[in-house]
């Protein structure tokens, strides 16, 4: 069955019955990792809800791949097509229209997980991100880079992101130190990608939806989740690989980020990358804050005024800059790690 929605076309397969759970995909020009993502989400699905893609101003056999496959699989989904998006929207709207497009099917208390067309989800993917669920409003999994792609890139991308990843493995640690987080404990991370979140609508409302960007609308949502009290879970058990590509599908993004790293004498690292002193600064106000506050949304509220001190506005940092200012950071996660009070505990 097919019908409008706005100037998209779209198709609905495998009946009228309720889904506790929807995937939502976008798609744009990639009819040659699709299947593989398809295929991966149904099978850590096992048959429990839908898959929803919304193609969106394709030029290639994306389209076709996809109602081939609903149609071979008999799958229960929806797949849209918007031929011709609005000019200056991007992945984000795509995102709003597959979730727009479900809702309808959604059972109530359903879960929504989102994905991209250029990754491929673990097999417990979706039991993870329903257990992680049960202590948390929004789980925002952990991306990884295909490894078989990502062994073919330079190696130089490889020698520059060991200290990104360093920088970010102490930046987190001084934050898991400083400002323990009930609902989002130790494994974590602080990435927010669209490739793997996961929420029930009554957040999705209340946030307004997932912004309508080209570029970054998976960590925007997330922030504004998050500053509304909602709780932010990031989780090592919600794995997804996404490919390494260095052309993607907007000028930034993963594509964007890696290519950065080659090209670029001293490239911009990622953006929640801080000085030393500042990492250390803002754990230990937010923790502080934390302790004080009984709730989330509380918490939030007073945060925002406390970030508006001179010493914690955020100034992007280079590769060389984390250079010199890792072992800093190092001595002092270092010295966090030997306080009495953790070697006794």
């Amino acid at each position: 069955m097919s019908k409008t929605f706005g100037k998209a076309v779209v198709h609905d397969f495998g009946g009228t019955h309720s889904w506790p759970v929807a995937v939502t995909i976008p798609a744009r020009n990639e009819a040659r990792r699709l299947l593989a993502c398809l295929n991966t989400t149904s099978a850590s699905l096992r048959g429990r809800g839908g898959i929803v893609v919304a193609v969106n101003g394709s030029t290639d056999e994306t389209f076709a791949l996809a109602e081939a496959w609903f149609r071979a699989t008999g799958s229960s989904g929806i797949l849209i097509n918007e031929a011709e998006p609005p000019q200056g929207s991007g992945v984000g709207r795509a995102r709003r229209l597959a979730i727009a497009a479900c809702e309808r099917r959604l059972a109530d208390g359903a879960v929504v997980m989102t994905s991209d067309a250029d990754s491929c989800v673990a097999g417990d993917w979706v039991d993870a991100n329903f257990a992680e669920l049960n202590g948390a409003d929004l789980i925002c999994g952990t991306v990884q880079p295909d490894p078989e792609e990502f062994a073919q890139l330079p190696a130089t991308i490889g020698r520059r992101g060991a200290i990104e990843g360093e920088y970010m493995a102490l930046t987190i640690a001084a934050r898991t130190l400083l400002d323990p987080v009930p609902h989002d404990p130790a494994p974590t991370h602080l990435n927010a990608a669209g490739a793997s979140l996961a929420f029930r609508m009554g957040l999705y409302h209340d946030v307004g939806g997932i912004p309508d960007l080209q570029l970054g609308e998976d960590r925007a949502f997330v922030a504004i989740a998050e500053k509304r009290g909602w709780r932010i879970r990031h989780s090592a058990r919600a794995q997804v690989n996404t490919a390494c590509r260095l052309r993607g599908r907007t000028s930034g993004g993963m594509a964007g980020a890696l290519r950065a790293r080659i090209t670029e004498p001293d490239p911009l690292v990622d953006e929640l990358l801080e000085p030393s002193r500042q990492t250390l600064l803002r754990a230990r106000l937010r923790g502080a804050l934390r302790k004080r506050c009984a709730d989330s949304a509380g918490f939030e509220q007073e945060w925002k005024e406390v970030e508006k001190r001179p010493d914690l506005q955020r100034v992007r940092l280079r590769l060389s800059d984390l250079t010199r200012e890792l072992p800093f950071l190092t001595a002092a996660v270092a010295g966090l790690t030997s306080l009495p009070e953790r070697r006794s505990a």
